[in-house]
């Protein structure tokens, strides 16, 4: 078990196989749809087990499959396609589901594909709900909700302002017109990631950056909603990790951030309420539940799956996914930046920013990468590790820049 400070949760069934510890994760997501409270013990690996009886499974699978129908009605097109995919994942789950029921670790191991349709049934029955963004707030009517409607209902306002600071970092002439995501901290300043900062501009051997012909960030871009908001151009680069980012290589021990300055414009383009950052570093001590926004998209190095192609039109649009902190799998090398987390990115969800439920109006992580192998487990940076870091050709920190341009840092509530 590695220490609190290297960004993971204990977990209570490491003295176990691959097999049992993949099973217990998805039994802990599985439970997420059902209406029993989510709790620290349940978050963190409690033995209370989903129904998975027959009648359950059947119920499950029916109601999914009819969500989901409803949702191709009212928000997809109501394509024959999409309908035929759903279908697909919900007979896949059928034998997943029981593999899971009778602790068949056994057939886990001899069939990954087991693995693949339980990520997708539990991505699509409401256990880790991924929300389109309409007119500026969460519809609840674009998922299954599994039982996460109180805790969205208890933060729609404080979300409806989050939510207004995120943008999409476009690109004229990238696939699909744009490269990540990046969001507001300061009126004219947003953070996303090194990796994304290195597709939409170039550094020069003295160290500046030049952004590419047309970059820039729009807050809007929603599915069959609000079209273009507040498009922002880029000024400058102020900080980014002291460290390139192998697009081809997840590398946990860099810092993958940037902080880069807008040009300025009239106070009616900035949000009313714009983001602060979270300066502490122990929030994921108490494993909290939390909010991913950001703009979904699919990685064209990995071939897509049921789930992708099932969401593959709204890619590039806007959502928001609720999730739970995960246990980080072992590590030969200290991540100390580091927290893995469950929340629904589909293809990838670079420079989304990590909220936490109750403390919405504040950045307390920036997601940089996912796993595409099952059981996909996502990283995030906690904003309140990264502080001391310096670009690495001077000894000015993130924190200090943050101080200049008078960001707003919150220890506690």
């Amino acid at each position: 078990m590695s220490p609190p400070d290297q960004g993971t949760i204990p977990n209570p069934d490491a003295t176990q196989g691959p097999g049992d510890d993949l099973l217990v994760h998805y039994k802990r997501l599985l439970l997420a749809r059902e209406n029993q409270a989510r709790s620290t013990e349940s978050a963190g690996g409690d033995s209370v087990n989903p129904d998975l009886s027959n009648p359950a499974i059947r119920d499950r699978l029916d109601q999914t499959a009819a969500d989901w129908n409803q949702i191709i009605k009212e928000h997809l097109g109501d394509k024959p396609r999409l309908r035929r995919i759903v279908n697909q994942i919900v007979a896949n789950a059928d034998e997943a589901l029981r593999v899971v029921e009778n602790n068949d670790v056994e057939k886990v191991l001899q069939k990954p594909e087991i693995l693949q349709n339980l990520e997708s049934i539990v991505r699509t029955d409401g256990s880790r709900p991924s929300f389109m963004i309409r007119q500026g707030k969460v519809d609840k009517s674009t998922s299954p909700l599994g039982d996460w409607g109180a805790t969205l209902d208890g933060s729609a306002d404080s979300l409806k302002d989050a939510i207004a600071c995120v943008g999409r970092i476009n690109l004229p002439g990238s696939p699909g017109g744009f490269i990540g995501t990046g969001f507001l901290i300061q009126a004219n300043l947003i953070l996303t990631n090194r990796h994304v900062l290195q597709d939409i501009a170039r550094q020069q051997p003295n160290g500046d950056w030049v952004f590419r012909s047309g970059a820039g960030i729009d807050f809007g871009m929603e599915f069959r909603g609000l079209g273009s908001v507040n498009p922002r151009t880029f000024k400058r680069v102020v900080f980014t990790g002291s460290q390139e980012i192998d697009p081809n290589f997840i590398d946990h021990t860099k810092l993958d951030l940037a902080l880069i300055e807008l040009d300025p414009v009239g106070a009616d383009h900035i949000p009313r309420h714009i983001l602060g950052v979270d300066v502490a570093p122990d929030w994921p001590d108490s494993l909290p539940t939390l909010f991913t926004i950001g703009y979904p998209a699919n990685d064209p190095r990995v071939p897509p799956t049921l789930l992708e192609e099932l969401f593959k039109s709204t890619f590039g649009c806007k959502r928001l996914a609720p999730g739970l902190l995960m246990p980080l799998p072992a590590s030969a090398l200290p991540t100390p930046f580091r927290v893995g987390h469950d929340a629904t990115t589909l293809g990838g969800n670079s420079g989304s920013v990590v909220l936490v439920a109750g403390r919405e109006h504040l950045s307390a992580g920036l997601h940089y990468a996912g796993k595409s192998m099952e059981p996909r487990i996502n990283s995030a940076h906690v904003l309140g590790r990264v502080l001391a870091q310096t670009d690495g050709r001077s000894s000015k920190t993130l924190l200090e820049h943050l101080t200049d341009f008078e960001v707003k840092l919150v220890d506690r509530i």
